[in-house]
C-alpha cells in the first residue's frame, strides 16, 4: 500500500514539473499573443505590407489600446474607463502595453516589444484602425 501511495505521489508531482516546463516553453495566451504579432510585424516589415491585429485575436474586442513604456496604472485605468489595474505592466524602454477592450471591459492584454513604425498612442482604436505599418 505503501509503494501505490509513494508511485501515486511520484507521478502526480512529474505530471506537475512536465505541465510546468510545457507552460514556461509555451507560454501563457498572452505571451503567444504577443509573439505571434512580433512574428507578424517583422515578417510585415521585411514584405512592406501592414499587420492587422484583428488577424491574430481569436477573441472578441471592439477597442485597443496602446500605451508606452513605465505608463502608470492610473493612466491606463482612466482610458480604460474603470479600474483594471495598480500594477506597473512594463519596465522596459522596449515595450508597450496593448490592452484589448470589448464592451468596456479589459479581455486581453500583452506586453509588445516588436516593431510598431505608425503611432497608436492616440487610442482607443478600432478592430480596422489597430495596424501596425512597417
Amino acid at each position: 500500500m505503501k509503494k501505490a501511495i509513494a508511485f501515486v505521489t511520484a507521478m502526480l508531482l512529474a505530471a506537475v514539473v512536465v505541465y510546468g516546463v510545457i507552460r514556461l516553453e509555451i507560454g501563457s495566451p498572452e505571451q503567444q499573443l504577443a509573439r505571434a504579432i512580433e512574428k507578424a510585424a517583422s515578417k510585415a516589415r521585411e514584405a512592406g505590407t501592414a499587420v492587422y491585429l484583428k488577424d491574430h485575436t481569436d477573441f472578441a474586442w471592439d477597442k485597443m489600446y496602446v500605451f508606452g513604456p513605465y505608463t502608470d496604472p492610473q493612466t491606463i485605468n482612466a482610458a480604460v474607463g474603470y479600474h483594471w489595474t495598480d500594477r506597473h505592466l512594463s519596465y522596459d524602454d522596449a515595450n508597450r502595453i496593448i490592452v484589448f477592450c470589448d464592451q468596456g471591459k479589459v479581455v486581453r492584454h500583452i506586453v509588445y516589444s516588436g516593431y510598431m513604425s505608425n503611432d497608436l498612442y492616440n487610442g482607443p482604436l478600432s478592430p480596422e484602425e489597430a495596424v501596425i505599418w512597417p
